[in-house]
């Protein structure tokens, strides 16, 4: 952000527009000035800045203050952001809380977040259920998530299908996935040795 610009958004911000104060500690998290990002983070959080609460959960969890970033997300994720949700669905996953990640999962994969999608693919490939599992991981290819379709790529050679592996990683590959790539060279590679 031009200097300008960023003296404007500072001047909003120390009057207590909570967009700015968000964007400010944007600004300085961008910089890696993490403690000063962290202040603007609270300060538009305790003025109810929903992507604030997520923004300071994130710098807390890489504090390691799990718990004070769980009440952030918590309260981001009650608000309806789905990048909350995910984030506290694996802080609980990793406290193996399967149930209360499942639910927030559940929550962002009906507001459309494919990232969701693929993690509750993942809890139920997990669990052994692989029919739940590429469901969700179609749900989350036909939204357009490469994830979704590698790991689509991943069931098919599990199960012997290798067309339609090769098919799923060219899918992923074209949208960007580096892993579908490295997949896909490897299945050619095995099916050139056959």
């Amino acid at each position: 952000m031009a200097g300008g610009a960023e003296r404007w958004v500072r001047r909003a911000a120390e009057a207590g527009d909570s967009d700015a104060m968000a964007a400010v500690g944007q600004i300085l998290q961008d910089r890696w000035d993490l403690t000063e990002a962290e202040e603007w983070y609270q300060r538009a959080a305790d003025a109810g800045h929903v992507g604030a609460m997520v923004n300071l959960g994130v710098l807390l969890t890489m504090r390691g203050e799990v718990a004070e970033a769980e009440r952030w997300y918590h309260r981001s994720a009650e608000a309806g952001d789905t990048d909350a949700m995910i984030n506290l669905a694996g802080l609980l996953a990793d406290r193996e809380d399967r149930a209360g990640a499942e639910h927030w999962l559940r929550r962002a994969a009906d507001a459309g977040e494919s990232d969701a999608m693929v993690n509750l693919g993942l809890l139920a490939a997990g669990d052994g259920d692989g029919a739940a599992a590429r469901r969700w991981y179609q749900q989350a290819a036909d939204a357009g998530d490469a994830a979704g379709m590698l790991n689509l790529g991943v069931l098919a050679e599990q199960h012997g299908d290798l067309a339609a592996a090769q098919e799923w990683y060219e899918r992923a590959a074209e949208a960007g996935d580096h892993r579908a790539r490295m997949n896909l060279g490897n299945l050619r590679g095995r099916r050139d040795d056959s």
